[in-house]
């Protein structure tokens, strides 16, 4: 339990480090904001597609473990009506409300999640399996869906149900969308996947998602301002008790009511209670929801997570 609560925090701390070298190289006039938009795309239309195409392809799922992505996707859902609630009570405007939103309720589980995973289970395949189905469907696919209907909606970018589902066709035609699709058709066909001809294919794929993690810290660093502290405490509050308390109980309740194995049960809990996703300020961004406060408010969330994350586990496990 120790190596894995060090595991935690070096990973995350490691995050923040780099994030704050990206926040430096900015007021040095190295790096500049207004390639923010650039970066997002590129992150969204090219990065991320060959990253969940890589592990999707390349680990076959079963209808087992579809049962741990529905029980993610539920506390998500859950966590999202539980934050809409606190921001109309909070009588947030319009773009924050969305940010909120979307900041809240599915977490950092690609950037953060793996390492820990394949850290706390050491070659166990089925654990990391579990780890990529939760993280890539039951987190990754609502925040390609619900995520920028969601930042659409309530952000400048556009409102109303013709947006709406103007976003949601939108994504069914993306890069994303498309790579989710073949990279679980292709899973199933483990003969081509394995084929000596295609290893330079899957290893550039490779290089690509050892991008991942540089990019988004680059996307969050250029955002990032920390204009007032004082002024999004509240929201953090709100979103950091949402991200790293409520969605874990609720994941945990469901496993608990579906019967899920012990193993199963842990990685689904530390899936659940990563911090804010990077990806959140990336649509905050592109639809004009407030990027500002997202930007703080997920920097506070990975750095809450230094302790959060380990006492939710011992909390629940012990």
């Amino acid at each position: 339990m120790f190596f894995t609560t060090l595991r935690v925090t070096e990973t995350i701390f490691a995050f923040a480090l780099v994030v704050l070298l990206v926040v430096v190289l900015k007021k040095k006039n190295v790096v500049s904001a207004g390639d923010l938009k650039s970066y997002s795309k590129l992150m969204t239309k090219a990065i991320l597609p060959a990253v969940i195409f890589l592990q999707l392809s390349q680990n076959p799922v079963n209808g087992y473990q579809f049962i741990l992505v529905l029980i993610m996707f539920t506390a998500g859902l859950i966590s999202m009506v539980i934050t809409w609630t606190a921001g109309v009570l909070m009588r947030l405007r319009k773009e924050t409300l969305g940010m909120l939103i979307i900041t809240s309720t599915f977490g950092s589980s690609a950037l953060i999640g793996y390492p820990l995973i394949q850290f706390a289970f050491p070659d166990n395949q089925v654990a990391m399996t579990d780890a990529i189905l939760i993280s890539e469907l039951g987190v990754g696919v609502p925040i390609f869906t619900l995520c920028p209907i969601v930042a659409s909606y309530y952000g400048s970018g556009g409102s109303g149900l013709n947006s709406m589902l103007k976003t949601l066709l939108d994504y069914v035609k993306s890069p994303i969308f498309i790579s989710i699709i073949a990279g679980i058709v292709i899973s199933h066909f483990q003969g081509i996947v394995n084929t000596p001809l295609l290893a330079p294919f899957w290893e550039s794929l490779r290089m690509i998602q050892g991008t991942l993690t540089v990019m988004a810290c680059l996307i969050l660093g250029l955002q990032l301002k920390f204009s007032s502290v004082r002024k999004i405490l509240p929201l953090f509050l709100v979103s950091s008790i949402i991200q790293m308390g409520i969605q874990p109980i609720l994941a945990g309740f469901g496993a608990d009511l579906m019967h899920v194995n012990l193993i199963d049960k842990q990685v689904l809990i530390l899936i659940a209670a990563m911090p804010s996703a990077v990806l959140g300020t990336v649509f905050a961004t592109q639809y004009n929801c407030d990027a500002e406060s997202a930007s703080e408010l997920v920097f506070l969330n990975i750095m809450v997570s230094l302790v959060g994350i380990p006492i939710v586990y011992y909390t629940m496990f012990h």
